[in-house]
């Protein structure tokens, strides 16, 4: 079965992608991650909407705000990940060097 998610082997957080995988080697240092068949949570508050991805987010949520309810969207969200780091198109570089260029006439 195809990895659902990305697990750090230094503090066992769930990360979604590679590029959540990055930031989290980033800011942390840490740089041990492999594949997980465990979906990263998907808890949404009943009351105000705020997602949470682990239960001990959801339960510091709780303690904050006094909401209790959370419905579990994990299994709609999930599919494999891809292991690949997305590239950026020639065409929208192009885009953003074109963008670049029409807004320094502008300035003129």
């Amino acid at each position: 079965m195809a990895g659902l998610s990305l697990q750090c082997g230094d503090c066992g957080t769930l990360l979604k992608s590679v590029e959540e995988a990055q930031e989290h080697a980033e800011l942390t240092s840490h740089s041990n991650f492999a594949e997980s068949t465990e979906a990263v949570l998907n808890l949404i508050c009943s009351s105000c909407g705020k997602p949470c991805r682990s239960k001990t987010e959801s339960d510091l949520h709780t303690k904050r705000t006094g909401h209790t309810e959370f419905v579990d969207r994990t299994l709609e969200a999930a599919k494999p990940i891809s292991l690949e780091v997305p590239k950026a198109s020639a065409d929208s570089e192009e885009d953003v060097v074109a963008g670049e260029s029409s807004q320094t006439e502008g300035d003129i």
